[in-house]
Formats: C-alpha cells, sequence, structure tokens
C-alpha cells in the first residue's frame, strides 16, 4: 500500500497534479471511540511514513491534519467553519479524485462516502469521479485474541481481508470507481 501510495504521488507530482494527505493527528488523551489511542501529536505517529516525508515541502502537495476517521469532517476549521477540502478543490477545479489510504473501511470509506455526498450536494461543482485505488488500499487486522490481550472488547476484532472487502464494495455500491491500475 505505501509503495503504491508512493509511486502514485510521484507520478501525479511529476505532472505537476495536485496531492492532498491528510495525518491522522490526535490531541494526546482526546479518545476516539471506538478506536485505542492513535496517532497522538508527539507520537510520532501522527507523520508521514518515511517513503511519503517527501510530500512534507513538494510545491505540489497540501497536508491537512485530521483529528477524526473522516477527512471531509477533520478539514472544517471550528472557528470559521470553512473547510479546507472544499477549498481546495473548487480552488483547482478539480473533476476527479483518486483516493488512496488507510484504513479501507474505516478512513477511506467515511471520507469517500461523505465525497460521494458532498458531490452529489453540489457543493463541488467541478467534482464529476471518485477512484479508489484498491492497490494503495489497506487496513488492519485484529483477532479475538489480540483484542483481549489489549483489554479491547469483542467489538474492536476486526479481520483484515473481510474488513478491507466490505469498505472497497460499500465504496462502489455508494457510486465510488474501484481501480486496481492507474494508467499514466
Amino acid at each position: 500500500m505505501v509503495l503504491e501510495s508512493d509511486r502514485l504521488a510521484k507520478a501525479f507530482t511529476t505532472r505537476g497534479w495536485p496531492v492532498l494527505a491528510f495525518l491522522d493527528t490526535h490531541e494526546p488523551g482526546k479518545p476516539e471511540p471506538p478506536y485505542p489511542p492513535h496517532c497522538e501529536k508527539g507520537s510520532g505517529e501522527e507523520k508521514l511514513v518515511p517513503e511519503l516525508e517527501w510530500l512534507e515541502t513538494h510545491p505540489h502537495a497540501t497536508l491537512i491534519q485530521k483529528d477524526c476517521i473522516n477527512g471531509f469532517i477533520g478539514s472544517i476549521d471550528v472557528d470559521t467553519g470553512n473547510n479546507t477540502l472544499i477549498s481546495w478543490i473548487n480552488q483547482l477545479k478539480l473533476e476527479a479524485l483518486v483516493v488512496v489510504g488507510i484504513c479501507t473501511d474505516i478512513c477511506v470509506m467515511d471520507f469517500v462516502v461523505t465525497m460521494l455526498s458532498v458531490r452529489n450536494h453540489g457543493m463541488i461543482p467541478t467534482l464529476k469521479d471518485i477512484a479508489v485505488y484498491t492497490e494503495g488500499c489497506s487496513t488492519f487486522d485484529l483477532s479475538a485474541e489480540m483484542a483481549a490481550q489489549q483489554g479491547l472488547p469483542k467489538t474492536a476484532i476486526h479481520p483484515q481481508e473481510i474488513a478491507h472487502h466490505v469498505g472497497l464494495y460499500t465504496m462502489a455500491c455508494r457510486g465510488a470507481l474501484l481501480a486496481s491500475t492507474i494508467l499514466m
């Protein structure tokens, strides 16, 4: 997933196309039920993986810190109500989004399903298509044994293969395009 995301981002930026990356960035100690603490500021988990760190200074890359599973919601400035993501898409007059990320059935799915509704609501007039690049998405595996060892409830059990498939299926059913290859 990381290698494919890196390859795709490099292909986009080489062509002068924009790339946006969400950084899952949470205030320490602020829960995000039902998930255990993760990506807390200062932990290092809130940063891009080493393979993608080059995006931090690339002129065609925009990074948005989000404090929730949904990048659209995480792009809202709570003080002004402005949405950085909507402004970015509208300013660039984007007609399509290609989405990659982790976790397929959580952050990626929530973002894509919301963006489909935003598009259908006419909030981004130029946006026509949202494609999910399946090779650039993944999710995690958490067995019943692992959940018990971590003191997590049974609802935290997360079978990777099934969860990934359900995420892709849900996005496709809502109108996203699934792509297993991206030709440049």
